[in-house]
């Protein structure tokens, strides 16, 4: 086996960890101990596989999200014009969209000053 290549049970415990609440769960879903994955976390090649296959996972995610933005504007603005809907959902979805905006905006400030932060660093 290469240096770089990761075990059969390191790939068993890099997928339970993926699809698991927590470090026991996953330990108990790979058939390993939860030192193991404790001892796998410590190692640097699976905390970077770790890593890499947690940041597909949400670009993934952000992906499909991206994909139904527009639908649930569509739906928020028609929620917020419904003469039927309550006072009660249309207050939800305001607020719902106003934190969006909020969170929106401040994730793409902190991206911003990040990749300033990098650049100076180079």
């Amino acid at each position: 086996m290469q240096r770089s290549e990761l075990s059969g049970n390191q790939k068993k415990a890099l997928a339970a960890l993926l699809t698991s609440p927590t470090i026991a769960a996953a330990a108990a879903r790979c058939g390993l101990s939860e030192r193991t994955l404790y001892n796998y976390l410590a190692d640097d090649r699976f905390k970077t596989e770790l890593r890499k296959r947690q940041d597909a996972i949400i670009q993934s995610v952000t992906a499909a999200l991206v994909g139904l933005s527009s639908e649930a504007v569509a739906t928020l603005r028609n929620l917020l014009h419904d003469p039927d809907a309550s006072s009660a959902v249309k207050c939800r979805a305001a607020l719902g969209w106003l934190s969006q905006m909020r969170q929106s905006v401040e994730l793409a400030d902190l991206a911003e000053r990040v990749s300033k932060l990098e650049e100076a660093t180079q």
